[in-house]
């Protein structure tokens, strides 16, 4: 009976994207403020930069997370089509948000000095524009 209980406040929870939002983004921002806020409080420059990717993160995850339960829904090829491109979309900033943060550097693919960040990007908007432009067949 307690399980029920957990699966319907789950339910109600992922049905309601405003506290779906807010729980995504209170999760993010404990897990990441010590390691990649913290250190750069006092460089404000730098902060308002990171800030911007989290926020970015943030908003990635939030479409990612939607487009995942719409897909588990509908099973459409097109909401996963879209899905797929904002796990990209959320990948990319990830990875933008710890080199902006120093912890990471800016990698480039070797011979063609291409960040694989950029790479991230054009697959992302590869695969939306196939999701949005996919026909369905019923």
């Amino acid at each position: 009976m307690g399980s029920n209980i957990s699966k319907e406040s789950f339910v109600q929870l992922v049905s309601s994207k405003s506290k779906l939002f807010l729980i995504l983004s209170i999760a993010v921002l404990s897990i990441i403020i010590y390691p990649i806020i913290i250190p750069h409080v006092t460089h404000p420059s730098m902060i308002y930069h990171i800030i911007l990717h989290i926020v970015s993160f943030d908003v990635a995850l939030f479409l990612t997370t939607i487009s995942f339960l719409s897909y588990k829904k509908t099973k459409s090829k097109k909401i996963l089509l879209t899905a797929l491109s904002f796990g990209f979309l959320m990948c990319t900033e990830f990875l933008y948000m710890l080199q902006t943060s120093d912890i990471l550097e800016a990698y480039n693919i070797p011979l063609i000095e291409v960040e694989y960040t950029h790479v991230l990007l054009l697959i992302m908007l590869g695969l939306f524009a196939a999701g949005v432009l996919r026909l369905e067949r019923k």
